[in-house]
């Protein structure tokens, strides 16, 4: 018998725990946070503490009670124990939803993901370090007075610093220590397996599948347990249509292979599945049915329409297709795009690991903007003192706003909403009159509503003209435009259209807040509870 326990990512959307246990092992799919529930007790500045946060976040239900936590961080715990131990934990990608929490697992549970969502993990840990998502990890022992013997903490001393070692199980072109990891940091955290090579010991057969999703690297997982086949879809989105393929095209050969990956993973597994977990984030509601293709078309007519004008273009950090589309607008406008430190490490992680992804053809028009952080941790410091991704030279690319401020309408400077503050390095001349292009999602929660509404304050008060979001007509809720922003996630008639050609013979819906959808269409193959057993 296999126990399918849906731990979390139940009838809500995100925070993907899934466990399914079989005679020849257990595997974990995703390993995430739930916002929603998260919500309830934290927020930016209200948090678990670090050295308890494991203890805190049992005792508050946001993690599954089970003895699968690092043995540092549950030193004293009596967690009930799995029926059998895990053979990997898979990833789909770094979205914080579905990977948010894998710092906090076992360090004998090998990961298992594609290597451009490895790559991304560890590239966003250098850069916001949060411990609770970390693949490179300190070990911790109880505090010694004044620190109460329950806290755990990290050695201060640096020669008596721990590290964590973890096995990671890739697919793709390059290892991770492609990466700027010290060969120290390399040999003491990661055991480097091909998936092609070994998969826990040949006990189960197991395929990661690359999908098309709003992040590189995005991967299903098809797996047989105890000779059941299954598929993991993680989030992805729906194939492009034939004139959509022609556009992708010519953004670039390897912008149309991504966007037919979901449709290469169908045709891999069609006829072969007997269980499917699948996600269904938009089986309701109205949504909008702009993609990647048609998205890119906006943004270059408004972008030609805003000559001589400041754009600032604000999308997800870790979208790096919409980064390679603004970097293709900004080539044919004749802008060059300034972006932080942060997503230009992002761009060069993804460039080392996938060579479909360097992006030398835009060299030339990438700049990455100087900001006033008194400040630099990590790899960027380590990037603005030229030690790091230094082709081409630092000195090439690093650009001070007073360089901005004499042609404002040769650049597009991509900000996100928390780092409003850096258009307080330019003269109100330099932002009046210039245009902002919200190419995110729109706003769900009321924390995100209060966000919005205060977005809009800084572009009213600098006489920035908002595209793609605006005040609602009772001031209160900002409404959305969509046309600047793609979903990441299937339609309900490319879900449907998935599901027949799979013909699995069981159904299993998760990140979804309205699994019914899935019964009212395939009946008795539908299982709506949160552990199945078949």
């Amino acid at each position: 018998m296999i126990d399918i326990n849906i731990l979390d990512g139940h009838r809500v959307i995100g925070g993907n725990k899934i466990l399914v246990e079989g005679e020849d092992g257990a595997i974990m799919l995703d390993f995430g946070i739930n916002f929603s529930s998260w919500g309830k007790y934290f927020e930016e500045f209200l948090s678990p503490r670090s050295g308890l946060m494991v203890k805190e976040l049992l005792k508050l239900e946001l993690l599954p009670r089970f003895d699968i936590y690092r043995s540092d961080f549950t030193y004293d715990s009596d967690l009930p124990k799995l029926k059998r131990d895990i053979l990997f934990t898979f990833l789909s990608h770094v979205h914080t939803d579905h990977m948010g929490f894998v710092g906090l697992l076992k360090e004998n549970i090998p990961i298992l993901s594609s290597a451009e969502t490895l790559a991304m993990a560890i590239a966003i840990n250098e850069i916001h370090s949060e411990e609770k998502s970390r693949l490179i990890l300190e070990r911790r022992t109880p505090g010694e007075y004044p620190i109460r013997s329950d806290v755990l903490v990290k050695s201060r001393a640096k020669e008596k610093r721990e590290l964590v070692k973890r096995t990671l199980i890739y697919s793709g072109q390059n290892k991770i220590s492609a990466l700027p990891i010290s060969v120290k940091d390399i040999e003491e955290t990661f055991e480097e397996v091909n998936v092609e090579d070994s998969l826990a010991a040949n006990l189960v057969e197991a395929k990661i599948l690359p999908v098309y999703h709003s992040v590189i690297g995005s991967s299903s997982l098809y797996f047989k347990l105890d000779g059941v086949r299954f598929l993991y879809t993680g989030d992805l989105r729906d194939s492009p249509s034939p004139d959509e393929e022609r556009l992708l095209l010519e953004m670039g050969k390897n912008r149309l292979e991504l966007a037919n990956s979901t449709r290469k993973m169908i045709d891999l597994v069609k006829g072969k599945v007997d269980v499917l977990i699948v996600e269904g984030t938009r089986v309701k509601g109205s949504h909008s049915n702009i993609t990647e293709a048609t998205l890119y078309g906006n943004i270059l007519e408004e972008i030609e329409k805003s000559r001589g004008k400041l754009v600032i273009a604000d999308f997800p950090l870790r979208h790096l297709e919409r980064f390679h589309t603004f970097l293709k607008v900004a080539n044919e406008t004749g802008r060059e795009f300034v972006v932080l430190p942060k997503d230009y490490l992002l761009l060069s992680t993804m460039a080392v690991i996938n060579s479909d992804w360097k992006f030398q053809r835009y060299v030339n028009c990438i700049r990455v903007y100087h900001q006033g952080k008194s400040s630099w941790n990590g790899w960027e410091n380590k990037f603005l003192n030229g030690k790091i991704f230094n082709d081409p030279p630092l000195e090439k690319l690093i650009i001070h706003p007073s360089e901005i401020e004499k042609d404002p309408g040769s650049y597009i400077l991509n900000l996100g909403y928390f780092e409003l503050s850096n258009l307080l390095d330019f003269s109100t001349s330099t932002l009046n009159g210039g245009i902002y292009i919200h190419s995110n999602s729109e706003t769900y929660t009321e924390d995100q509503v209060i966000d919005s509404n205060r977005l809009l304050n800084w572009l009213e008060y600098f006489n920035i003209e908002p595209k793609g979001i605006e005040r609602g007509e009772d001031k209160t809720k900002p409404s959305f435009t969509g046309n600047y922003h793609a979903s990441g996630h299937i339609s309900p008639e490319g879900l449907e259209n998935l599901i027949e050609e799979v013909n699995p013979a069981i159904i299993i819906p998760v990140h979804s807040e309205s699994p019914e959808w899935f019964s009212e269409r395939w009946k008795e193959k539908v299982r709506l509870d949160h552990e199945v057993y078949i």
